[in-house]
């Protein structure tokens, strides 16, 4: 697919975004500002084909899911720079006509990934119908007894959850202490749910080092250990996504995702 011309030219141009690959193990949330400009260029097209993709199947395959609704309340946990709210953003407005607002929590850890997902949510406002409603949180976890602390700055019930690519990281700084980061994720996230609510989970889907396991498997057995209904997931190991823009031809990204229905 083809990242939207106002979305290259305002990343690469206005922002001034670099297209840099890494194969290395990534944790955004130690990044300054021009490496983030760097994950800008090369993950956050990424991020927006994933979102894209997943969403515009999801949503054509199960046409009733928020097709009545006018309002809708989307929190990201780990948003980075935000490409998976943008590709979310762009199916909810070709798909869902009767949104006439879109309130939405987006946490990270990184200063400096917050303050240009502000800037690409608010060029956003000028190519959707809708209205935005965005708060961003910096709030850093350190460990999962860190996840209370969001209970003070998450205080309501969410229609769309999301995390791409986030929870690896946690892993890779082996924050929560050997235990399952999925399992405990999700066991916060779900309660944040309203009925009938969606959970998408994005991750890579390396062999990590730290926990010594392929990814997708230590997220499905977190998955089952918490008794999620995982309502759509990828076929096979992975899926792959090819994103086109002006940096890259058929740049193209294997993740792992479970959708989860409350």
């Amino acid at each position: 697919m083809l990242l939207p011309n106002w979305l290259d030219n305002f990343i690469y141009n206005d922002l001034n975004a670099k297209y840099c690959r890494s194969n290395a193990n990534i944790t955004v949330i130690d990044w300054d500002k021009n490496d983030i400009l760097n994950y800008l260029g090369t993950y956050f097209p990424r991020s927006y084909a994933e979102a894209y993709c997943i969403f515009t199947e999801y949503f054509q395959n199960n046409t009733d899911t928020f097709a009545d609704k006018e309002e809708l309340t989307i929190f990201d946990f780990g948003c980075g720079t935000g490409g998976e709210i943008i590709g979310l953003l762009t199916v909810l407005n070709e798909l869902r006509p009767n949104l006439k607002i879109v309130k939405i929590v987006a946490l990270d850890g990184n200063q400096n990934a917050l303050r240009l997902y502000d800037k690409v949510i608010t060029e956003l406002q000028n190519h959707i119908d809708f209205c935005i409603e965005n708060d961003t949180a910096l709030v850093p976890i350190g460990d999962f007894y860190d996840l209370h602390i969001l209970d003070d700055v998450i205080d309501k019930q969410f229609d769309v959850i999301i995390s791409f690519k986030a929870i690896c990281e946690f892993v890779t700084k082996d924050q929560f202490e050997k235990h399952n980061a999925y399992e405990h994720i999700v066991k916060f996230l779900t309660p944040k749910l309203v009925k009938d609510g969606l959970l998408l989970l994005v991750d890579v889907t390396s062999y990590n080092d730290t926990s010594q396991e392929w990814l997708p498997n230590m997220m499905d057995k977190g998955l089952s250990a918490t008794k999620s209904f995982v309502t759509a997931k990828n076929r096979g190991n992975n899926q792959t996504f090819l994103i086109t823009h002006s940096h890259k031809l058929n740049d193209c990204s294997k993740v792992a995702w479970r959708m989860i229905k409350k």
